[in-house]
């Protein structure tokens, strides 16, 4: 599945986007059972870490605003439907401001058994494996469990924390939503 994450700026400053974390459930709500991560501790794409998965950020940006990443499709064990919710979180910075441990979106590269960024330096990434990405209590942690283009219609956006509230997504028969 190709997945693209955008924030229309408008006349607003320059914007950096970055997908915190999204797991995949049957149903809409993203604490439901069962369910998958597939991006954790603040932007590492954990799904491309498994042995049979190529899941990965595609790199370069198209746009600064923009982030697209690939996920390889899949199925719940036991499950029939061809329907999955993918539900996000997603956040912008300032353009301005360089990718950390808080921001970022990192990628696991099999052939060189290493993490790797989009854009930053690489040890920014290193916290991917250990799963302490960022200060305590700004990290949440998510239990893992055993085509283009889509349109997402953005319902609210919250300034305050510079963090995208309440936008559905729908991409090609999934809906992907950001809490």
């Amino acid at each position: 599945m190709h997945i693209e994450a955008d924030v229309s700026t408008g006349n607003h400053v320059a914007l950096s986007l970055f997908v915190d974390s999204c797991v995949t459930t049957l149903s809409p709500y993203r604490d439901s059972s069962p369910r998958y991560a597939v991006i954790v501790f603040n932007g590492c794409l954990l799904n491309g870490r498994s042995d049979d998965t190529t899941s990965v950020f595609i790199s370069p940006r198209p746009r600064q605003d923009t982030l697209k990443f690939m996920v390889d499709a899949f199925r719940f064990s036991g499950n029939t439907s061809n329907f999955i919710y993918i539900t996000c979180h997603l956040k912008v910075t300032s353009a301005e401001q360089a990718p950390d441990p808080l921001n970022k979106a990192c990628s696991f590269t099999k052939v060189s058994n290493v993490w790797s960024t989009v854009e930053g330096t690489r040890n920014i990434c290193s916290c991917c494996e250990a799963g302490n990405c960022g200060q305590p209590g700004q990290s949440r942690r998510v239990n893992t469990l055993d085509s283009w283009p889509g349109r997402c219609f953005q319902r609210e956006m919250s300034s305050g924390n510079g963090e995208l509230s309440n936008a559905l997504c729908l991409l090609n028969g999934v809906a992907m939503s950001s809490s």
